[in-house]
């Protein structure tokens, strides 16, 4: 009856022993911007319960992707540690489990960061209602750089895959799309531009984690 649900799937280089995912969502567990033992339990129950996938919360690539208070540094190597007792209490039930990483862009806040908001372009978010700075170029690059950073991290960490986030709050997402892009240079007005961040982040992590690493991208339908 559930011979497809509990087959095994294979998603890039891994087997995923059958097709149970636990997506991500916010736990606010977190304690000083690190991984805490809250998530070693809460995700190894997870993996005992059955799950064949995990996916983690975001994990913040930059100083100034603070949405929250209570999210994960990944940018900052001191999270190595806490990555590998997550990974190691999920492994131990065959389970594989994935980081995603993400900058939250016009949805964070400066009241968390102390930092100004990166967008690109100075489009205040719905909800934050802040004015963001538009991003410099070598800003742009900047990002890119601390996102790979943060891919190495978690490699480092033990995981079996990295989830970039480009759906609902992402800066991928906001540069996406021309409702938060008006930018008038090499990034934004056209389509092709306008994907031109996104795809050059996909191409420089994969560089960062290698050919055989899995890796892929969430996406808004």
């Amino acid at each position: 009856m559930f011979k497809y649900l509990f087959s095994p799937l294979q998603i890039g280089s891994i087997i995923v022993p059958n097709r149970i995912s636990f997506s991500a969502h916010l736990t606010n567990f977190a304690e000083h911007c690190l991984p805490s033992e809250r998530h070693v339990h809460y995700l190894a129950a997870r993996a005992r319960g059955g799950a064949g996938l995990i996916i983690t919360e975001e994990q913040s690539v930059h100083p100034t992707d603070r949405a929250y208070e209570k999210i994960i540094e990944a940018f900052n190597p001191v999270v190595i540690p806490g990555y590998k007792k997550i990974t190691r209490a999920v492994h131990e039930y065959e389970t594989k489990i994935f980081a995603q990483l993400n900058h939250n862009g016009q949805q964070c806040s400066g009241s968390l960061s102390r930092l100004p908001v990166w967008a690109p372009s100075p489009v205040p978010d719905v909800l934050f209602r802040e004015v963001p700075k538009e991003m410099e170029i070598e800003d742009i690059e900047e990002v890119i750089d601390y996102f790979c950073r943060s891919a190495q991290h978690v490699c480092e960490g033990g995981f079996d895959g990295i989830e970039l986030q480009y759906g609902h709050s992402s800066l991928a997402r906001q540069f996406m799309s021309p409702l938060t892009n008006f930018r008038q240079d090499e990034y934004g007005g056209s389509f092709e531009n306008r994907m031109r961040f996104p795809l050059e982040l996909v191409a420089a992590v994969r560089k960062t984690v290698g050919d055989d690493f899995t890796f892929g991208v969430r996406l808004c339908a």
